[in-house]
């Protein structure tokens, strides 16, 4: 059974609080939109929360990133990315699905929102990411949506189909890196089937690598649980950051998983809509391999995902 309430996040936060009593998701109705906590009903917040600028919020003109899930477009620009998200949500609850979205304000040029629905007996829900162009005229973006995960944990990255060396004569792939993407930083794990990054606190520089794929998928295992999110991907369309609509980052404090929807011209008034659907596994080892993986972590997320 779903429950939906109101609810007071740190005793202060106005929100409203989604559980199916297996997991609990708690969403901002003060500012964002910004998912504020997500995990198993009485365990740890999967995600990372920036306390500095949640005991700060106001509905102001500072920019403050307050950390959680969030939904952002692509690509990245210091003008639009970085507007601050400070006012007050509307929301409405039919039936077991929650809708928010923010207000659209003099200067901000697109309205975000996001509908979740949790199903009643599994620890599974689909986010549907929807940003509106408020202007009178086209605007070009990609909805962008970013779990901000909390730190020390490992991201895991499945790369496209692999193969033998005969009869795979064209790539079939591709990783995009940053200007300060570094590949002799040592939270790097290569493995042939997958990806994997490690998060560490003691290293403070940033790290951000994007794939093109078809997989949809990516992860991040942590204090004994595994959170992964699935997009759909759409062969051949125009994603952000050279086509890729998958991406990691992350630094001492935090790791990003990060999907895309394609990058298009919205006309006036139009709106983008971009699905994420969420699996909480428990009891799950950190994957030492791709074996780990194959064996461990894949046969549990395929009662849930789409593979």
């Amino acid at each position: 059974m779903i429950s939906i309430q109101p609810f007071l996040f740190q005793e202060r936060i106005p929100s409203i609080k989604i559980t199916n009593g297996i997991i609990d998701l708690i969403v901002s109705t003060a500012f964002g939109p910004r998912i504020l906590f997500f995990g198993f009903c009485g365990g740890p917040n999967e995600f990372f929360l920036k306390q500095d600028d949640l005991e700060q919020y106001a509905p102001d003109d500072t920019f403050r990133i307050y950390g959680g899930h969030r939904l952002w477009t692509a690509p990245e620009n210091l003008q639009t990315t970085y507007f601050p998200e400070n006012q007050p949500l509307e929301w409405e609850q039919i039936e077991d699905t929650l809708h928010i979205r923010s207000n659209a304000k003099a200067g901000n040029l697109v309205e975000k929102g996001i509908t979740i629905r949790m199903q009643p007996d599994a620890p599974v829900l689909e986010l549907t990411h929807s940003v509106r162009n408020c202007n009178a005229w086209e605007l070009r973006y990609a909805p962008w949506a970013l779990s901000v995960m909390v730190s020390g944990g490992l991201a895991v990255l499945p790369l496209p189909a692999r193969g033998q060396h005969d009869g795979n004569l064209l790539p079939n792939g591709s990783l995009v890196f940053w200007a300060y993407t570094n590949f002799a930083d040592p939270r790097w794990r290569y493995g042939f089937e997958y990806l994997r990054i490690q998060q560490d606190p003691l290293i403070c520089e940033p790290l951000k690598v994007g794939l093109a794929a078809e997989s949809g998928w990516l992860g991040y295992a942590n204090h004994g649980h595994f959170f992964a999110k699935q997009s759909s991907i759409i062969p051949g369309a125009n994603y952000p950051d050279r086509g890729t609509p998958l991406q990691i980052y992350l630094d001492a404090d935090i790791l990003e998983l990060e999907t895309m929807g394609p990058l298009q011209h919205v006309p006036a008034d139009a709106a983008l809509d971009h699905t994420e659907t969420w699996v909480l596994l428990d009891q799950v080892d950190v994957p030492q391999n791709d074996a780990d993986i194959n064996t461990k972590i894949l046969p549990l997320l395929q009662k849930y995902l789409k593979f």
